[in-house]
């Protein structure tokens, strides 16, 4: 019997965990084949993780720069796509080898929800809850409103960083506990951090912050020492990750508007969070594509309701093992409700799953307690309030939802019910408490689901998914492709997405063509240089206006060609609206014409061709140009003439250096951002360019001081019996943990 109770229920909660999500997360792809292939993830990550998978292969490794996917191309700046996070790379290999991108995404994302899922289980553990409150909470916690809707159906980067959160929690306990090793805690913190998302690097800090609090009330003075040694020597990889973004961000997009605002975007009030047990209570607040359209703020259905039930008086010897997910949740409460901009964290919506992280930790420290019986009257009055009253709220905000509310009231109520009479199952009413929770929290997505559908707050895309047909389809776009086109005006709610589809017939948005196999200007970018985009019109997802088009046929500066010849432009998609009005000098011809579409296509091949050198002065003679491999370009000069700039058809982001005959000469960029390097008069020699990301050996310094120092922490701090596999230690060792009242320890397992 004892190691019926013993062994198997360790391993069994974990799969119970597992199985559980998988089978839940797989609901929003049977209802919706789009869900999980909504706003940034479409345009931006999934073509960007299959090309850096492609450059992977090649074996360029960190991707710092690729100059042809222009200002989609600075990965190095961009930060969120984690170019140095090793865990990153089988996930640009699965989506560079997938055969469906939307497919392979939805596994990529089910494996992220999973491994939130797990990591949220054994933080639960850690803190004292049974296992079945573990697991329950574990699987609830990733179909939280925002997590599923958002960064799951969404934003990629921050689904990954709120993955990693739970984990890097879980450790770092371990390390102030001494239950494992400190270098275990840099290696999870240095995870975190070159994830490249900042909410991540908040979570690390918040995190930290709480756990030295925690240890310091409990006068654990070596174990907080341990802590902030790993956590110093893990920030000290940050100078190599966002160096590069400070570095860049100011002659890009980010440089415009204030530190602190506040426009009310994704800015949910005190009262929206009060919807957290209400999955069909969309909230009052401003989101990406008109008003909020799902239940942006929903964590789980049993929260609310079963407060009155849990026993509280368990919290009073308890308090200061607690303090880590009280301050945790304080600090993420707190920016939950602050302005929407503050620095580089906009719209605090996004913080509320952090600040639910806590709330569910300490849910499922209390609710292993067991659900108390006395006073059944009182507290089936308060649980009732704690349905009514925000189902009254949400109603009062929008009375023409009530339907759906009622039907969200009733399934709550329903299953709180439930739960108080499978509470009183005796020793097995913890397992089925804990099945009715996670049931209950398959019910309420398909419930969302049925409701609500796909994410219509974000962006609606329905790109192209089939790699093989996508590379046939517009295979025959050669050279460096330019694409005109807007199609904003079809992403508005309301607006059939067939009309959207139909466009991808003839044209490709964001990053798309980097899965077509197409060498194009247009990308996705958060950070994008502001001279570019405002000489081709275009914005942050890569459609452009009238005026791009116009302004690449045009000279750009006394004695230059137009800018799509500096730009080594060999073919220019546009729409036919945006045509009118505008000639086409000669050197092209018009390859295909139609209502839908029109492609003009360069007569004679391109000078320097194998090379991005675009122009050089009068009296310049170059001999010889090339590109070796991404980062670098030579040209040879056998005469400078009078010397002056060299324009080169890339961007001139910071980073880029200049040799001439292995002396430094000054690098540049013209009014459209194109990086140019200026040679002395009446010279010979070789001009040698190379990139290298703005503060790259400052981060490499700082980072091998981290190493270094974790190690030395790692060796003084290490236990006796040390190892990883200690963090993983029963349930039995973990102290301050009291079976529930009415459940026997077995029976919980």
């Amino acid at each position: 019997m004892k190691d019926r109770f013993t062994v198997a229920p360790r391993l069994g909660w974990p799969v119970v965990v597992v199985v559980a999500t998988a089978v839940i997360g797989t609901i929003p792809k049977l209802a919706s084949r789009w869900f999980y292939q909504r706003g940034d993830t479409a345009a931006q990550f999934a073509p960007t993780w299959y090309h850096l998978g492609q450059l992977t292969r090649d074996g360029v490794f960190p991707a710092w720069l690729d100059p042809d996917a222009w200002a989609g191309g600075n990965y190095a700046a961009e930060a969120l796509f984690g170019i140095y996070d090793p865990l990153n790379i089988p996930i640009w290999l699965a989506m560079s080898s997938a055969s469906d991108l939307m497919t392979m995404m939805f596994l990529v994302k089910l494996v992220l929800l999973v491994v939130l899922a797990l990591g949220t289980y054994f933080l639960c553990v850690e803190y004292g809850a049974q296992r079945w409150a573990a697991a329950a909470l574990g699987v609830a916690l990733p179909f939280g409103g925002f997590t599923l809707f958002w960064d799951a159906g969404s934003w990629a980067s921050g689904l990954i960083a709120f993955s990693y959160t739970p984990w890097v929690w879980f450790v770092l306990r371990k390390v102030l506990r001494g239950t494992a090793n400190p270098f275990w805690g840099f290696v999870i913190g240095a995870l975190a951090v070159t994830q490249g998302n900042p909410y991540g690097v908040l979570a690390l800090s918040v995190v930290g912050l709480a756990l030295v609090v925690e240890g310091l009330l409990d006068h654990d003075v070596r174990g907080v020492l341990k802590l902030v040694g790993a956590g110093v020597c893990s920030a000290l990889i940050l100078p190599l990750v966002y160096l590069p973004l400070l570095g860049t961000s100011s002659l890009t997009v980010r440089s415009l508007g204030a530190l602190i605002a506040n426009t009310g975007k994704l800015q949910p009030t005190s009262g929206d969070l009060l919807q957290l047990s209400m999955p069909s209570s969309v909230p009052s607040v401003i989101a990406i594509v008109g008003p909020m359209a799902v239940p942006a703020t929903y964590l789980a259905w049993f929260v609310l309701p079963l407060l009155p039930w849990l026993r509280w008086a368990s919290l009073r010897d308890r308090t200061r093992s607690l303090a880590g997910p009280i301050v945790v949740g304080v600090i993420y409460l707190a920016l939950t409700l602050a302005p929407s901009k503050l620095w580089m964290f906009r719209w605090p919506l996004r913080v509320s799953e952090y600040l639910y992280l806590a709330v569910a930790l300490l849910f499922a420290v209390l609710v292993s307690e067991g659900l108390a019986a006395t006073h059944a009257r009182r507290r089936l009055v308060a649980s009732a309030v704690l349905i009514g009253t925000p189902a009254y709220l949400a109603w009062a905000q929008n009375p023409e939802a009530l339907h759906r509310l009622v039907i969200g009231t009733v399934l709550v109520g329903v299953l709180t019910g439930l739960a108080l009479l499978t509470s009183r199952l005796g020793t097995r009413g913890a397992v089925a408490l804990a099945c009715l929770f996670i049931v209950g929290t398959g019910l309420a997505v398909a419930m969302q689901l049925a409701m609500f559908g796909e994410n219509k707050s974000s962006r609606v895309w329905h790109v192209p998914s089939d790699v093989a047909a996508m590379q046939g389809h517009f295979g025959d776009r050669s050279g460096t492709v330019l694409q005109f086109s807007d199609f904003r005006q079809l992403q508005e709610r309301g607006v059939p997405v067939a009309l959207l589809e139909r466009k991808w017939e003839n044209y490709l948005p964001g990053s798309m063509y980097d899965v077509a196999g197409v060498n194009a200007v247009n990308h996705y970018t958060g950070m994008g240089l502001v001279r570019f985009q405002r000489a081709l019109c275009m914005s942050y997802e890569g459609f452009t206006q009238p005026c791009g088009y116009r302004n690449i046929w045009q000279s750009s500066g006394p004695g230059l060609p137009p800018l799509v010849d500096l730009m080594k432009v060999d073919t220019v998609v546009v729409e036919p609206r945006m045509t009118r009005g505008v000639t086409v000098p000669s050197g092209w011809t018009r390859a295909e014409s139609s209502p839908q579409v029109v492609i003009y296509h360069r007569n004679q091949a391109q000078a320097w061709p194998g090379s991005h050198l675009s122009n050089v002065r009068t009296g310049m003679t170059v001999t010889g140009a090339s590109t070796d491999g991404i980062r670098q370009e030579h040209v040879d000069f056998s005469s400078s003439g009078r010397g002056g700039d060299v324009m080169f058809a890339m961007l001139g982001w910071p980073g880029w250096t200049a040799t001439f005959d292995g002396h430094p000469v000054p690098v540049g960029r013209t009014a459209a951002g194109l990086l140019t390097a200026r040679l002395p008069a009446n010279a010979a020699g070789r001009l040698s360019l190379s990139f290298e990301p703005p503060g790259l050996r400052i981060g490499v310094g700082a980072g091998l001081v981290g190493l270094i120092g974790a190690v030395a922490l790692g060796w003084f701090g290490r236990r006796g019996r040390g190892g990883f596999d200690d963090a993983l230690e029963t349930e039995e060792q973990t102290p301050g943990r009291r079976s529930p009242a009415g459940i026997s320890r077995g029976s919980a397992a």
